[in-house]
C-alpha cells in the first residue's frame, strides 16, 4: 500500500526557502572566489603575512621540530591582475628562538592555481645571512582574509632546514 501526503501552503514556503539557502551557501564561495578583484585595491600599500609552524631540523638522524613564525611586508608591483607580483619589503623570521631581519625579497602569485611563491633574505642579530624559501596554496576566508598552507626552506651558514607553516593576509 502507497501512502500519499499532501503539503500544505506552509510546508512549501518552508520547504523552498530552506532549498534557496543551501543552494545560497553551496554557490557564493565559487562565485565570490572566481570574482575579479579591482586592480586599484591590489596596488594601494603595502600588506602583512603573518605566517606560524614549525622547522623540521634532522638531529642524530630523527626529525625534531621546534616553532617558528614569521611577519613579512609585501608591497605590489605592477597593475597587471595575473600574475601578481610582489616585494618583500621587510619583516621579521624567529626560527628555534633565533630572530632574523628580512630586509629584501619578492614573489608570486598564481592565480589560476591558487598559489604562492615567494623568496626573502636577511640578516641574524649576529650578522649571520639568512634565506627564506617558501610555496604554497592560499583560500578564501570570507571579507578580505585569506589563509595559506606554506612549505619551504629556511638557509643559513649553518644549514638547511625545512619550514611547514600556516599564513595569513588581509587584502
Amino acid at each position: 500500500m502507497i501512502h500519499m501526503f499532501n503539503l500544505n501552503k506552509k510546508s512549501k514556503i518552508i520547504l523552498t526557502v530552506v532549498t534557496v539557502a543551501l543552494v545560497f551557501l553551496i554557490a557564493v564561495p565559487y562565485v565570490a572566489s572566481a570574482a575579479p578583484v579591482a586592480a586599484n585595491h591590489l596596488v594601494q600599500g603595502t600588506r602583512n603575512l603573518h605566517g606560524r609552524g614549525v622547522v623540521v631540523v634532522v638531529v642524530n638522524g630523527e626529525n625534531v621540530t621546534a616553532p617558528a613564525n614569521f611577519t613579512l611586508t609585501l608591497e605590489r608591483v605592477g597593475t597587471s591582475l595575473s600574475p601578481v607580483k610582489f616585494n618583500v619589503v621587510g619583516g621579521a623570521l624567529v626560527v628555534n628562538g633565533a630572530e632574523y631581519t628580512i630586509t629584501s625579497g619578492n614573489g608570486d602569485v598564481l592565480r589560476a592555481r591558487r598559489a604562492v611563491v615567494l623568496q626573502a633574505t636577511g640578516t641574524g642579530h649576529d650578522g649571520q645571512s639568512v634565506t627564506l624559501t617558501m610555496a604554497g596554496r592560499y583560500f578564501w576566508m570570507w571579507g578580505h582574509l585569506f589563509v595559506l598552507r606554506m612549505t619551504g626552506f629556511v638557509q643559513t651558514t649553518t644549514g638547511k632546514e625545512t619550514l611547514l607553516m600556516r599564513a595569513e593576509i588581509q587584502l
